[in-house]
């Protein structure tokens, strides 16, 4: 069997983590990174995966000509995509979704800028950055090049180490201070959001989700071991 792993700093972190003894008889692993917390930054050519023309320099391969002349992912049997892009809650990023709305039934700080909506509002708000995302329109055209098994690899959740996070200006805010102690209620249900969009989202196109374990969905946090 043949792998290949397609993403950004997530699928570059299961690149270190994977020791050269690690893979089972008959399986082969290559991966095709690119930086960028905003997700995938590809386009096709001829059948050929490319990365955008900003992210071209720094994107890593274990196939040494697939950064210049494109992957060509007709050898493969699976493709997995781990990268992060909406999932990803990024304390700094002012535009950021979380960073623009609140969701009311949780709310701890009345005086935040955010704007204050239900959950259907913010569940629809959710979707429609969701589905916006470069992380899901690189998946569709992954799809629309290449018939093998896909998955999408579940986004990560934070780690407690958020709500240390303490912003000045402007620029970004704090979840903590927004929510107080219900904060990883908040992110539990936020999680499950997203979880259950792209499982819909994987529906159809054939592919299969790996979510994260249900226990750190429950709590709203990786433990940090």
């Amino acid at each position: 069997m043949k792998i290949c792993v397609i993403g950004n700093s997530h699928a570059a972190a299961l690149k270190s983590a994977l020791a050269v003894d690690d893979s089972a008889v008959g399986v082969g692993i290559d991966f095709f990174v690119m930086p960028g917390g905003s997700g995938l930054h590809v386009h096709a050519e001829g059948g050929r995966l490319l990365p955008a023309p900003f992210v071209k320099g720094k994107v890593f391969s274990t196939i040494p000509s697939a950064v210049e002349d494109g992957l060509d992912l007709g050898g493969f049997d699976t493709v997995i995509i781990s990268a992060a892009g909406l999932p990803s809650y990024r304390n700094g990023d002012a535009d950021h979704i979380l960073n623009q709305l609140a969701l009311g039934s949780l709310v701890h700080d009345l005086n935040s800028k955010r704007q204050i909506v239900s959950e259907g509002v913010m569940a629809a708000a959710v979707e429609n950055v969701l589905h916006a995302s470069p992380t899901l329109q690189a998946i569709r055209l992954i799809r629309s090049i290449f018939s093998g098994r896909v998955l999408i690899q579940g986004c990560p959740l934070p780690t407690r180490a958020l709500v240390g996070y303490r912003l000045d200006g402007e620029k970004g805010s704090n979840l903590a201070s927004q929510y107080g102690d219900r904060v990883w209620l908040f992110l539990s249900w936020y999680y499950r959001q997203q979880i259950r969009l792209i499982r819909a989202f994987a529906d159809t196109l054939d592919a299969r989700v790996m979510s994260p374990d249900d226990s750190f969905v429950d709590a709203g946090f990786t433990p940090t071991k």
